[in-house]
């Protein structure tokens, strides 16, 4: 049989990337066989200049030959200097275990960016003078802060001619804060609010576009900037344009223009505009024409050239309109405005579709929640004003849908529409960073299905460029706590790398020279250093995560020099090995607060000191610094000697108590220490039974944690042979837990464990507690990494509760693994899929001990003893719990027969 030809070809993780900018780019993909066991003995790859070329099977950039091996994650490549600007095409083959070649994959491209340093030499211009105005300030951790000044929307074109046929035609921008990039009167790609966020002190992003299609004899480019994040309350100056357009004539002959004094300015019918403010487009102002050649644009003025900052690639996913919604109901208040209800909370805009007299000015307010009389609910946007308006031009339909802008709402609050709107009058626009869905999850619980639902929607309304906390008030900032708490049920879910791989770089160009992070990345908010070790562990952790799911080595080798001054600033702020001083927020948001009320805040800071030193030590042996994961694995003794000396009782942890008669065990102290076994062996169980006490006891298998404790909790639970207890505390339905967001018609997560409506910290839309949905993947259907880049699965599923089948597979750098159980009265099924070159480890539940597995028609188990051999399928041992097989790739349908 002839092996299948390679898949999902990617570069940098991204499939025909633009713009890339590292001279020796990873490329990767995906084999998949029929045949179990089946594993990659040799690949070849070719990198050609053209595809003619490619065709004729000429790697005139690279070409590996039969290279011998093949079970990897990505290979780096390493053939003739790439040039900057130029497209390369690819493809690759396999050989499989019999030496037999596949077919080649289809081809796939990759467009190189600026290789060198200096090598744009961008220049960047801006209008003379801009109109402002001014909006509210940010409230951050309930202090107010003063109003911004922000600038109304800037319109900058430029004329241009070819002088032949083009063969190639480029466009690589960058616009502060926002832009939207126009050519000939369309616009350019499907992306929007480019570019991603970035602390532009530092850095900031380019994209990169092949015009080919769209360039003409003449032509003009046009550009619309907003704000973002680029505003004066961060310490920014005005709205400025690096633009560089680049033509390759069928002849050879190269030719450049730069953004520069030759380029127009002007205002236009986008005036006010702000992330959190909203916009105003005046329709009636509209200027016909001015992103089309033959336009008179002698009334613009010139631009002037500013100064700017350094430029890098925009490699990662766009933020792009990924889909709409159509309104639930419409329904007129008293006041004659409209109540547009969509049914799901959700980040992005409306698209208007109106039609009615010149000036007429609609008004669109956006806010998560009603009011019990049914009026618009804006306590959760605090001072955002979360306001779309628009004025009509008059003479016919009208559609629009704001650039610089976007809400995080179900609701939408209409005034001034001409008359009666109809179901049609708004589009909901669901916009975040496109990362692909890789992972899928299915069961036979409506609750648990409906919460894995909900972190869906809010995993996606807070991936904008960056991970958010909220996408409704005016905060929307990178907080690293809410970020590394969700991580793992993203990469479940989503194709994180890319994205990860720029937040990454946020928090590196952050840090401080003595080593110190702040708490929200880039670090827009000064104030924020030092983080609270709990925030700043997502350093750490993300890069381990990366490495844990992607098999990235490259990101560690980026990133571990920042992460040992990040350990070492720890280090000089210990006192004896425990943080005193840097710890802020904790276990934030337990059930009844927003602070911790019961777990010391210097026992959480300290537990990540020790955590992510346990990576670093990782981290260090991977990329062969065997030295100093022994230096880093002895300190990592030493804060756990010191953790246990300050904070373990004969029975539990330490808790803050709030009477002489408090002797509860609190939740949190003794989840975090169990989860990293600190826990010294002979103390484990009366540790491990103190925190069964307060879950099952004393909360009655609900949540009391925070959420440092809510992620791990669930974990610890299962861990300690409390599967049941934590398959409670995941499914209850009332106060404190999911179940409960859920009955008060939550189509998201909650920041607080309570449903608050007022004004108060209650964001509706938040995913710090998401991490519940990586349980649903690894025990619930069982699926975990036991070697970076899936190399190695297990699949040790969990049949609990009334569950009575689970359905999950995710994509991974792998390929496909996937687990799908099912339990009746008389069987326990399990089907699995193991990646090509991977292996798996298969624990099949001992639902029935005495019982039979049979698996190939054959038994293969039957009440502790192994019967019949299946090629590829070999018996690893059971215990009272489990039967535990060895399997390679490939395939598989166990089934656990109650009768033996």
């Amino acid at each position: 049989m002839t092996p299948r030809p390679p898949v999902r070809l990617r570069c940098e993780y991204l499939a025909e990337p633009i713009g890339v900018d590292s001279p020796s780019p990873r490329l990767a993909w995906v084999v998949e066989s029929p045949v179990r066991g089946d594993s990659p003995k040799a690949y070849q790859v070719l990198v050609s200049s053209s595809p003619e070329l490619l065709r004729s099977d000429i790697g005139d950039l690279w070409d590996t030959g039969r290279t011998e091996g093949g079970s990897f994650v990505s290979l780096e490549y390493a053939g003739e200097p790439l040039a900057s600007c130029a497209r390369c095409v690819w493809k690759v083959r396999w050989w499989d275990h019999e030496a037999q070649a596949s077919p080649w994959s289809e081809t796939a491209s990759f467009v190189t960016g600026f290789l060198n340093p200096g090598e744009w030499n961008a220049k960047w211009i801006g209008p003379r003078h801009v109109t402002e105005f001014r909006s509210k300030g940010t409230v951050l951790l309930g202090h107010p802060g003063a109003d911004d000044t922000q600038a109304c929307a800037v319109y900058l074109r430029r004329e241009f001619g070819l002088k032949d046929r083009a063969a190639l035609a480029m466009i690589f921008i960058s616009g502060l804060g926002h832009y939207e990039l126009r050519l000939n009167g369309e616009k350019v790609g499907t992306s929007v609010l480019d570019p991603g966020w970035t602390d532009y002190r530092k850095k900031a992003l380019y994209a990169s576009h092949d015009v080919t299609r769209l360039v003409r004899d003449r032509n003009v480019v046009g550009v619309i900037l907003g704000n973002g994040r680029h505003i004066k309350s961060y310490g920014y100056d005005g709205p400025k344009l690096a633009c560089r357009i680049e033509v390759e004539y069928e002849s050879g002959e190269r030719e450049i223009l730069f953004a520069d004094q030759n380029w127009r300015t002007s205002d236009g019918p986008l005036q006010e505009n702000g992330l959190y403010y909203g916009e105003r487009y005046d329709a009636r102002i509209l200027i016909d024409g001015w992103d089309q050649p033959g336009f008179d644009d002698r009334t613009w003025a010139k631009a002037v050239q500013v100064t700017g900052c350094r430029l890098a690639s925009q490699m990662m996913p766009s933020v792009r309109v990924v889909e709409s919604l159509t309104p639930r109901s419409v329904r007129r208040l008293p006041s004659g405005a409209s109540i547009v209800d969509f049914g799901q909370n959700f980040s992005g805009w409306t698209r208007l579709k109106v039609e009615g007299p010149m000036g007429t000015e609609v008004r669109l307010r956006h806010a998560e929640l009603l009011n019990d009389d049914g009026t618009l609910n804006l306590g959760p946007n605090e001072n955002a004003e979360a306001t779309d308006v628009y004025i009509l031009r008059g003479g016919g339909p009208e559609v629009h849908e704001p650039r610089f802008t976007y809400h995080g709402f179900r609701y939408v609050e209409m005034t001034g529409y001409p008359g009666e709107p109809g179901p049609d009058a708004l589009e909901g626009r669901f916009v975040h960073s496109d990362v692909g869905r890789v992972g899928e999850f299915h069961s036979s619980n409506e609750l648990i299905d409906r919460i894995h639902r909900n972190v869906i929607w809010g995993q996606l309304s807070n991936l904008m460029s960056i991970p958010t906390d909220c996408p409704q008030r005016d905060e929307r900032h990178g907080w690293l706590g809410d970020a590394h708490l969700s991580a793992e049920e993203a990469v479940f879910n989503f194709d994180m790398a890319a994205f990860y791989a720029k937040f990454l770089d946020d928090i590196r160009l952050a840090q401080k020279e003595d080593g110190s992070l702040p708490d929200v990345a880039p670090a827009y908010l000064p104030r924020l250093y030092p983080a609270d070790p709990a925030w700043s562990s997502a350093y750490a952790t993300l890069v381990e995560l990366l490495w844990d799911h992607y098999g990235d080595r490259r990101v560690i080798n980026v990133h571990y020099g920042s992460l040992k001054r990040y350990i070492d600033f720890l280090g000089r702020n210990a006192d004896d090995n425990i943080i005193r001083t840097l710890g802020k927020y904790g276990d934030w948001c337990p059930p009844g607060g927003i602070v911790p009320k019961k777990t010391p805040v210097d026992l959480t800071s300290t537990w990540y000191y020790y955590h992510d030193v346990l990576i670093l030590a990782r981290l260090a042996s991977v990329i062969g610094r065997g030295e100093e994961a022994q230096q880093y694995g002895r300190l990592a003794a030493s804060i756990k000697a010191a953790f246990n000396a300050a904070y373990l009782g004969e029975t539990q942890y330490a808790a803050i108590r709030v009477s002489p008669v408090d002797t509860y065990p609190n939740q949190t102290s003794n989840i975090l220490p169990l989860y990293l076994n600190m826990v010294p062996a002979h103390r484990k169980d009366k540790v491990a039974a103190s925190l069964v006490q307060s879950v099952v006891r004393q909360q009655d298998c609900h949540v009391d944690t925070g959420i440092l404790g809510t992620r791990y909790l669930l974990d610890v639970l299962t861990a300690n042979g409390q599967e049941e207890a934590a398959w409670r505390v995941a499914t209850q339905k009332s106060y404190p837990g999911w179940g409960y967001m859920l009955a008060e018609d939550a189509t998201t997560l909650w920041e607080r464990w309570e449903k608050l409506t007022g004004p108060a910290m209650n964001s509706q839309n938040h995913i710090m507690f998401g991490s519940i949905d990586a349980w649903f993947y690894r025990v619930l259907a069982g699926l975990s990494p036991l070697l970076p880049g899936w190399k190695a699965v297990r699949v040790r599923p969990h049949a609990l509760g009334d569950l009575a089948f689970v359905e999950a597979a995710l994509d991974t750098v792998a390929g496909r693994v996937a687990a799908s159980w099912r339990r009746s009265a008389e069987a326990f099924s399990l089907e699995i899929a193991i990646p090509v070159g991977a292996t798996g480890e298969i624990h099949v539940p001992l639902l029935w001990p005495g019982g039979r597995i049979v698996e190939s028609g054959k038994v293969l188990w039957r009440a502790g003893h192994a019967i019949d051999a299946v090629p590829g399928i070999d018996l690893a041992g059971d215990d009272s719990e489990h039967a535990v097989f060895k399997v390679g790739s490939g395939a598989y349908a166990f089934e656990l027969k109650k009768t033996a």
